[in-house]
């Protein structure tokens, strides 16, 4: 009867959610065939940052102002708009900026609910692609309408791992780490520079780990949704649970989880 209240639980924030992730990509799309790289600005740590950024950021934060205004937002345009709320959504306007910017397709809208400190319903949408994931806890997790599930690789050798790194020198060096290690003992390790993206190919059994360090929440947090309903073991890289606090995360199916965290311990990451 739990798992049942659960996955209905979230019916209007998911069906608005899923609008106005569709109506911001749809947007994006429509720049990104238009886009001339010299429109692009920096922000602070040499972040690119764009018009369409904040335009994208508007319209989905108008709508869940609209449809929820007693929740609390955090985005990554336009920072944290507290609320006495139990809920907060979480929202990454854009991921995959600088894709955008030189004309790669790979980028995403992503969007996630927190109950207290528990995301409980995502929705990330790749508007080149036209692919829309979404998941609600104890919903399972969905590319477009078909429930997708992690891989069942379980021989590193066979296997692709993906990773990003956050700002500053410290994660961008703890990446290399990763890739010249992942990149010899893997099949593949591959660096897709859209995190929303890269944990959901994780979720849909497209490739099979994902590592970062220094991610903001809003990069991480729809794909760790989708990677547990995927049937995924989510942590951070001292093997415990992922929480919005959390400040690395290591995602993979189970069986390739406990191999990925031992390859991490044997280069001094865990």
């Amino acid at each position: 009867m739990k798992l049942i209240l659960w996955k209905f639980m979230y019916n209007k924030e998911l069906k608005i959610t899923k609008q106005v992730a569709k109506e911001a990509g749809e947007f994006l799309r429509k720049e990104f065939l238009l886009w001339k790289r010299g429109n692009a600005r920096y922000k602070k740590h040499m972040e690119l940052v764009t018009w369409v950024d904040e335009k994208a950021n508007k319209i989905i934060l108008s709508k869940l102002k609209k449809h929820f205004p007693k929740y609390a937002i955090l985005s990554e345009e336009s920072g944290l708009q507290d609320k006495p709320s139990d809920y907060s959504w979480v929202v990454d306007p854009l991921d995959g900026t600088t894709n955008f910017t030189i004309h790669h397709p790979l980028f995403a809208t992503s969007i996630s609910l927190f109950y207290k400190n528990e995301v409980v319903m995502a929705v990330s949408y790749l508007p080149v692609l036209k692919e829309m994931y979404w998941a609600s806890k104890d919903g399972g997790v969905y590319k477009n309408n078909e429930k997708i599930h992690v891989s069942s690789k379980s021989a590193l050798r066979e296997s692709i791992i993906s990773y990003n790194h956050g700002q500053g020198r410290i994660n961008t060096k703890k990446s290399f780490r990763i890739f010249e290690h992942f990149q010899q003992k893997a099949l593949k390790c591959r660096n897709f520079h859209c995190t929303s993206m890269q944990t959901a190919m994780v979720a849909a059994g497209h490739i099979d780990g994902y590592a970062v360090s220094g991610a903001k929440l809003w990069d991480v947090a729809a794909g760790m949704l989708f990677i547990k309903e995927a049937g995924g073991v989510v942590t951070d890289w001292k093997n415990k649970p992922w929480s919005r606090k959390s400040k690395t995360v290591l995602a993979a199916n189970p069986k390739l989880h406990k191999i990925y965290l031992r390859e991490l311990k044997k280069i001094g990451l865990a």
